[in-house]
């Protein structure tokens, strides 16, 4: 080994000929197909490329939108119930009970916790 005082060693013959050797060895760059679109179909395709990035860049924005989606979940929760009110409206009477009875049962017991 030399002591090099730049810390890179010089290319010795050998290590030049194998370089020489590897770019030689490399296959030819595939060549690339001339564009035979016309001027109007270029921009018809910038056009639709650009309207189906808006459209994705929408979809991602709803999606991460918490407040959005929060409000959107409501909407369908309201709906299902305005569904279920006029379809069955035992069901929801029923369902309304079950809340009120769960809710009540853990202020009971809540409050029995902390009288003891």
């Amino acid at each position: 080994m030399s002591d090099n005082s730049t810390g890179t060693a010089p290319l010795g013959a050998a290590s030049k000929a194998a370089a020489a050797g590897l770019a030689k060895n490399q296959p030819p760059a595939p060549e690339k197909p001339a564009d035979t679109r016309t001027h109007a179909q270029i921009v018809s395709d910038v056009a639709r490329n650009r309207k189906d990035l808006q459209e994705t860049l929408d979809a991602i924005e709803t999606k991460l939108n918490v407040p959005k989606q929060a409000k959107l979940a409501a909407r369908r929760v309201a709906a299902h119930v305005e569904t279920l009110r006029e379809e069955n409206p035992a069901v929801l009477v029923a369902a309304a009970a079950g809340i009120v009875a769960v809710l009540g049962a853990a202020v009971w017991f809540g409050f029995r916790a902390t009288r003891r």
